[in-house]
């Protein structure tokens, strides 16, 4: 395990840019750290229907919807994935496939931008799972927009909060944020 938690930041440390690469200090921090499996399990507690409370998406705020649900997470695959969607059932629904590898918690993201941003998660740190870019493929030039962070913070069994880190002509800006809660039939 430890092998391949090395081999794994050493593949991390040369298939990243600079601006990509885990920090030494987030590496080396001295907080408690959750291990990914435990929160692998965290994202398998949200399955449900999410209702957005609020939020901003590029920069423009967007309206509290709590007729439709606006995200849902399903377990597929024995257990062994779990399937985000967001804008449910809109043409712009987004999907998003949370699953370990070896220990390591992984994210391909499924954009309606066209593109398939593949992200790792940071040691994870108190109610706070957050994802690095790894790799991105149909992404034709660099400068485009495309996602590449993502980050949940867990505020409790039925409120959620998900960002997604944006870049454009290879600037990184804040991209969206988005609050849900999950409501109780």
């Amino acid at each position: 395990m430890k092998l391949l938690s090395a081999i794994s930041l050493i593949s991390l440390a040369i298939g990243c840019s600079t601006k990509d690469s885990v920090s030494v200090d987030r590496l080396n921090s001295t907080a408690e750290r959750i291990d990914p499996e435990v929160s692998y399990e965290q994202i398998k507690g949200l399955v449900g229907d999410w209702y957005l409370v609020g939020g901003v998406r590029l920069g423009k705020e967007v309206e509290q919807n709590l007729e439709e649900p606006f995200v849902t997470y399903t377990i597929s695959s024995g257990g062994h994935a779990v399937i985000e969607k967001f804008f449910v059932g809109k043409p712009n629904e987004m999907v998003s496939i949370y699953y370990l590898d070896h220990g390591q918690l992984n994210l391909d993201h499924y954009c309606s931008l066209g593109n398939q941003p593949r992200m790792i998660a940071l040691p994870a740190e108190g109610n706070k799972i957050e994802f690095q870019l790894i790799g991105i493929t149909n992404l034709y030039d660099e400068d485009e927009l495309h996602i590449s962070s993502h980050a949940l913070v867990l505020n409790g069994p039925n409120e959620l909060t998900a960002y997604w880190g944006a870049t454009e002509d290879q600037i990184e800006f804040e991209g969206s944020m988005y609050n849900v809660k999950r409501m109780n039939d």
